[in-house]
């Protein structure tokens, strides 16, 4: 996991390789020559025009980008969706169209809304992104690729308002997740818990009917948020590619954590079930009443707001207790 105080030099080592100056050499997606600004991203160099008007965000997290800029997107991809599991101080006008799934969505659809600017990720752009760009100039982000997932999310936000003529806001926002960070952060100290441990944890049962538990490692931009607040790891796991760990519930009788902070569905409640309360009861942390169950609804993705939302809940679930 990178160390918070390398942020700045890694967000100025992103930014410089995902921008660059409008430059005559370099051509549109129409073979033309750019006039606006051009982009290398995760699927290569894109030349977007000066300050695009119509967006479509074909992901949940540049969904959220847009509208923490004060943008909204004409189109984007699962709404229904995006209502249920981002839960940010921010909403969709009603005039935003869905244009299908974030695996599969309608070219057809996105099309007919004449975007100057389609923005997706490289998870669900591999099969598409030819297609994208034949539509409008496609910018791929890579929230995946390796290193701190904090500073990539900081930097893809940076990225986007830039293009969009947003940095002001973009600043704004930025200044106020970390001062929340700096408050929890104090609120933990003077609580007595700067320097105690956690694990986070999702549960679910997988298909199959085996009860799972993704657990976040170091690389995770949730363990970032929390390390950033004074808080410690202790699922020492190798870094994985989406930040956590799929593991059985086994290996909660292996954890040796002061928090464990979980996410479960009602309707799925793992650590309920008969054959595994015994287990579960007997677990120190549980016994010590430091077990906390987050929101079902609680997303450990996305962008700014939604670090802002996560760090709040964590904080208010720390200090119940």
């Amino acid at each position: 996991m990178q160390s918070v105080n390398r942020l700045p030099s890694l967000l100025a080592a992103l930014l410089s390789a995902a921008l660059t100056g409008a430059a005559g050499a370099q051509t549109t997606h129409t073979g033309l020559p750019c006039a606006g600004t051009t982009v290398t991203h995760a699927m290569g160099q894109t030349c977007v025009p000066k300050l695009p008007r119509r967006v479509v965000t074909l992901e949940w997290t540049h969904t959220e980008n847009l509208l923490a800029l004060g943008v909204q997107p004409v189109g984007a991809a699962d709404l229904s969706g995006y209502a249920q599991w981002v839960r940010v101080p921010a909403a969709l006008n009603a005039s935003v169209q869905d244009v299908g799934t974030r695996q599969q969505p309608s070219l057809e659809r996105i099309r007919a809304l004449k975007p100057g600017l389609i923005i997706t990720t490289r998870l669900r752009a591999t099969q598409n992104y030819a297609g994208l760009s034949a539509i409008a100039p496609t910018i791929v982000f890579d929230p995946y690729a390796g290193g701190s997932q904090l500073a990539e999310m900081r930097a893809t936000f940076q990225t986007t308002a830039r293009l969009l003529g947003r940095e002001r806001t973009a600043q704004q926002v930025l200044s106020n997740l970390d001062a929340r960070l700096d408050r929890v952060r104090q609120d933990l100290k003077r609580g007595g818990r700067a320097g105690q441990s956690f694990v986070f944890a999702q549960a679910y049962t997988a298909r199959g009917g085996a009860p799972t538990l993704r657990l976040f490692t170091g690389n995770s931009m949730l363990s970032e948020l929390l390390t950033r607040v004074g808080l410690v790891n202790a699922w020492k796991a190798p870094a994985q590619p989406y930040g956590l760990s799929e593991v059985s519930l086994e290996a909660l009788a292996g954890l040796n954590t002061t928090h464990f902070l979980y996410v479960a569905q009602q309707e799925d409640d793992v650590f309920g079930a008969p054959s595994v309360r015994p287990l579960w009861q007997a677990l120190p942390f549980v016994k010590a009443g430091r077990a906390h169950a987050l929101n079902e609804r609680t997303w450990t993705f996305g962008g700014p707001l939604s670090a802002l939302t996560l760090t709040g809940e964590i904080s208010r679930a720390l200090s119940s207790r």
